[in-house]
Formats: structure tokens, sequence, C-alpha cells
């Protein structure tokens, strides 16, 4: 197992994990469930650690793939340059989701600016 296999193995976590965190707080936002909404901040919290070993370990897996005929560089920029982007958005809201549990720890609340700021992250 090297790097490579490393990055597909963990390429899912955050893809499909970003996607059912963000739906899962928006569902708690329309029920008004203050449980569910801590629940999808610390998933989409988890979801942003993940993502750094998944995007850091692109580059090992580039390397692995860089000298087959049946994929172009092109491609290969295309993939990371919206990984990067992906990875920003999944860094900001993971921090603004972690910001919002350790205040909900100190006022035992959620903080009223995390509901637009999350929902409408980069």
């Amino acid at each position: 197992m090297n790097l490579a296999h490393i990055h597909l193995l963990l390429n899912h976590f955050p893809t499909i994990g970003f996607g059912i965190g963000m739906a899962l707080y928006i569902v708690a936002l329309i029920g008004k469930k203050e449980d569910l909404q801590r629940t999808s901040l610390v998933l989409l919290f988890l979801i942003s650690a993940i993502a750094i070993p998944t995007y850091m370990s692109g580059n090992a897996a580039e390397e692995v793939i860089k000298d087959r005929t049946d994929i172009s560089a092109p491609i290969i920029r295309a993939h990371e340059d919206a990984a990067l982007k992906a990875f920003v958005v999944m860094e900001i809201t993971g921090f603004l989701a972690w910001l919002a549990i350790w205040q909900y720890r100190v006022i035992r609340r959620i903080p009223g600016w995390s509901t637009p700021v999350i929902r409408y992250s980069p």
C-alpha cells in the first residue's frame, strides 16, 4: 500500500461527508433542532480534519500516475485545482463549525452568527 492508495481510500470521506454534514445542518435549521445542529457541526469539523490528509496525499497519488499514458496532465491539473477549492471551503467551514461548537460550550446555545455563516460558507 502506498500514498496513492491512501488518497483513494480517504477521498470519499470528505466528498460524501461534507454533503451529508451540510444537508444535516440544513435539516436541523428547518426543524429547529439544536442537538442536530451540534451533531452536524461536529461532523463538519471532523470532515474538515479528514480533508487534510486526503488533500496532502494527492501529490503522492499524482507521482504514481503521472507517467501513465491514459491520463493526461491537464486532467490531473483540473482535478488538483478543484481539490484545492474544495479543500479551502471545507477548512473554512470546519473552522467555523469548531468555533460554533467551542462557543456553545461557553454560552450553552448555538451562537446566532453560525447559522448564516456556515450555511453560506464559501
